[in-house]
């Protein structure tokens, strides 16, 4: 008889409402936990470990122990505007948060 059993982590949405990504400007940002199961035959059956919860941008999969990194790093960013609306952007994003259009 074989069993197969072991712990496994699951991504969790916590929070529904997009917020804004500090990396790419898109709102696409949610509150998310790592939570740590026992799977049983790789179907979690109970939670072993509830995780903190943390920002996770679902374009570009960075968290926000990441963003607050980059953000350290990066001391007098400037604005500059969007080519397709003209609407204030700042320096880092890639994507125009108001229009969606990359900068």
């Amino acid at each position: 008889m074989f069993l197969i059993a072991g712990v496994s982590p699951k991504i969790k949405l916590i929070d529904n409402n997009p917020r804004r990504c500090p990396v790419c400007g898109l709102n696409q940002a949610y509150f998310k936990r790592v939570d740590h199961y026992f799977s049983l035959f790789f179907i979690p059956i109970i939670r072993v470990k509830k995780g903190e919860p943390f920002l996770m941008c679902d374009r570009c999969e960075g968290q926000i122990g990441e963003f607050e990194e980059d953000q350290r790093g990066r001391p007098g960013r400037q604005n500059n505007q969007c080519r397709n609306c003209g609407r204030k952007l700042n320096k880092d994003f890639s994507f125009c948060p108001y229009c969606g259009k990359p900068v």
